[in-house]
């Protein structure tokens, strides 16, 4: 059975609890003998009982408007008969359970309690007024009612907080299926490349091999001359191949330098700016947490110099020194170092993403304009996240 139905089966016992004892500590000293006082209790007794027990969702102002009157209405028919039962305290009961009422009735609960209380008042003023008995009525309902509005906030934070957790997790999903499509990009620019550069150099070598069997019998200096034209194609082929093999193997590491270059490549293909990318040293494996994040922050500085900057050239360098990742992205926008850098939901996100995954970033300006940003993410996030 889910949680939550425990939870309010729960709620529900510990309401009838308290309209249980209640009842038993206002009995008369001998009920038995007051047989009448005893039937009343217990029908009120019940009627509180049953509405502890009815389904939350029922419960409405209407519902709520009409059960404090027929209470009401039936409390002035008895006192009419028994002119001495019920006294005020038939009500509290009452004023407890508009106090653990839905939250979504707050504004008409309120105004029933206070109806309540003047009408417990007006009770006193026939039985004998007795300020401690009505003040303590107020502060029990005001005490169970900001218990319940606690409880309410609680389950209401327990709940936004799993919506946020599973946003989070979707974003994260969406993030890793987009350094995907990035990385499919990657894969098609290479495959082009390949296709136009190695392929044209393999026709070309084709061709001059076949007018080379044409010269071997007719000149045969000739002929020897343009092997070392062949050879100069084919050692050229063979370098893109070695070169080709090179991406495809960093490739087959993990998505993140590749979907770095293939979020640049869309970048450049639906833009005028120009993107230089570098990597400085060698290049390791990734982990998809560390990918994520500097694939995030990329995006998001590469999206502000489209919106912002008005750059016309970036620069993006990788670095991996001491299991960390440095990322620097440089512009040439309008940003100068005399104006303030205006921090808004992207940049501060990527400050929470790096601070969160134990890493940092820092913002200056480019020499002669435009702005430098610096990251620098652990590779083992595990182990740098604070606990």
């Amino acid at each position: 059975m889910n949680k939550n139905v425990f939870r309010y089966l729960d709620t529900r016992a510990a309401h009838i609890t308290f309209i249980v004892a209640f009842f038993i500590l206002i009995l008369p000293e001998s009920p038995l003998l007051l047989i009448h006082v005893l039937f009343v209790y217990a029908a009120f007794a019940a009627c509180y009982i049953w509405m502890a027990a009815a389904p939350k969702g029922w419960w409405d102002a209407k519902r709520y408007a009409i059960a404090v009157c027929v209470l009401a209405g039936i409390t002035v028919i008895i006192r009419t008969v028994h002119f001495d039962y019920p006294d005020h305290r038939i009500f509290w009961p009452l004023l407890y359970m508009l106090g653990v009422a839905d939250a979504r009735w707050n504004r008409w609960t309120v105004v029933l309690a206070a109806v309540t209380v003047c009408m417990i008042f007006g009770m006193m003023m026939v039985d004998g007024v007795s300020y401690g008995a009505l003040i303590a009525a107020v502060l029990m309902y005001i005490a169970v009612r900001n218990q319940n509005l606690l409880r309410e906030a609680d389950r209401t934070n327990r709940k936004q907080l799993e919506q946020l957790n599973a946003a989070y997790s979707e974003l994260q999903q969406t993030t890793v299926q987009a350094m995907g499509y990035a990385a499919l990009t990657e894969r098609t620019r290479l495959a082009r490349d390949i296709h136009d550069g190695l392929g044209h150099q393999m026709t070309s070598l084709i061709v001059q091999l076949q007018a080379l069997k044409l010269m071997i019998p007719k000149d045969t200096l000739v002929a020897s001359n343009s092997v070392d034209e062949i050879l100069k194609v084919a050692r050229k082929g063979i370098d893109e191949v070695r070169f080709a093999v090179k991406e495809w193997s960093d490739d087959e590491k993990g998505l993140g330098p590749i979907a770095l270059k293939g979020l640049i490549s869309q970048i450049e293909a639906n833009s005028l700016v120009r993107i230089q990318y570098k990597e400085i040293g060698p290049i390791g494996e990734w982990p998809v947490e560390c990918s994520v994040i500097l694939y995030r922050i990329l995006q998001e500085a590469l999206t502000n110099i489209l919106k912002h900057a008005d750059a016309s050239q970036v620069d993006v360098s990788v670095e991996e020194e001491n299991e960390h990742v440095k990322l620097l992205i440089t512009d040439d926008g309008n940003f100068r170092s005399e104006k303030p850098l205006n921090f808004g939901f992207g940049l501060s996100g990527m400050i929470e993403r790096c601070e969160t995954a134990g890493g940092s970033i820092a913002f200056s300006s480019n020499s002669p304009k435009g702005l430098k940003i610096q990251a620098v993410v652990p590779l083992d996030i595990s182990s740098s996240t604070p606990d």
